[in-house]
């Protein structure tokens, strides 16, 4: 059994997990099927099964238990680790491409560049080691480089960007964004971190990556035209969407976010299939931009 036979039907088992619970029968039925569509022989003995969890937990940091109550095996949300199964998308593009060479005016991948990923392994490896790093930096208004000496302590990637969160020189939270960086170091000392802030509240309260001490969280209330309704719902602007009313004509959501640039832009970027209902001063700063935007003027987000 070659490796990536294995590692195909690894695949496998962590999407029939994530439908929800299954036992031994469900397991080999879903592998007889996909062993057809594939040209796999993916029916394994259970001793096989057990080395597979084994190694789905080592790789994925993804945890498959059985349920004795239940006689069921079950993905247990509480010792997985949630980013890892996003990283399985990116394996099902090279199962679903591998040795697919006549592609050309097939199949077509947007044109991205700004991500940065280049530097996520030497970072990470950084925060788990507690190291500092001095980066070679070169911001989008600035034609000169600058040198960093950095105390990295997490990643966030946003809208096909990776960003790092350090405490810099002075020991003020920053956030670089990793396609601007031009060298990157690990320096050897050990250092003393302060206490990380809680991120993951952070990132609760606000679209994207800006989040203003000095803001406050709001509810937001946005109608969509029910056609694009169908769109927001199945891809939610943020994890606090509420439908508030939906009928044939609209769709009406409520969010618990700061106003910051991302959310205005993701609101403009609908233009007049949306409409902003509150708070006012939300309405108000989108309807200046939309003023701005008929008299040609241009204008900073500040402004």
């Amino acid at each position: 059994m070659s490796k990536l036979e294995s590692q195909f039907r690894q695949n496998e088992i962590i999407k029939l997990a994530k439908r929800g619970p299954f036992d031994w029968k469900m397991l080999e039925e879903y592998l007889d099927r996909k062993s057809e569509d594939e040209e796999y022989q993916l029916r394994i003995s259970k001793r096989t099964f057990k080395r597979d969890l084994i190694e789905i937990d080592h790789l994925y940091g993804l945890s498959i238990k059985f349920n004795f109550k239940t006689g069921m095996y079950e993905l247990d949300e509480a010792e997985s680790f949630e980013v890892n199964t996003e990283l399985l998308k990116s394996y099902d593009l090279i199962q679903a491409f591998q040795f697919k060479k006549n592609l050309k005016g097939k199949v077509f991948f947007e044109k991205r560049k700004a991500t940065g990923a280049e530097h996520l392994k030497t970072i990470f490896n950084a925060i788990e080691l507690q190291r500092q790093i001095k980066i070679i930096y070169k911001k989008f208004w600035k034609e000169e480089l600058e040198e960093r000496i950095l105390k990295p302590f997490a990643l966030k990637e946003s809208i096909n960007r990776w960003y790092v969160f350090v405490w810099d020189e002075k020991k003020h939270l920053k956030n670089f964004a990793l396609d601007r960086i031009r060298d990157i170091e690990v320096l050897d000392e050990k250092v003393t971190f302060p206490p990380p802030p809680d991120l993951e509240k952070r990132f609760q309260e606000a679209l994207g990556i800006i989040n203003d001490s000095r803001e406050p969280v709001e509810k937001v209330i946005l109608t969509f035209t029910a056609f694009k309704g169908l769109y927001i719902k199945s891809m939610p602007l943020h994890e606090s969407q509420t439908i508030l009313e939906e009928n044939e004509q609209t769709l009406t959501i409520s969010l618990q976010v700061k106003i910051n640039y991302e959310l205005i832009a993701e609101i403009l970027s609908h233009g007049d299939e949306l409409r902003v209902d509150a708070p006012e001063r939300l309405k108000e700063q989108v309807s200046k931009k939309i003023r701005n935007m008929e008299r040609g003027q241009l204008t900073n987000y500040q402004d």
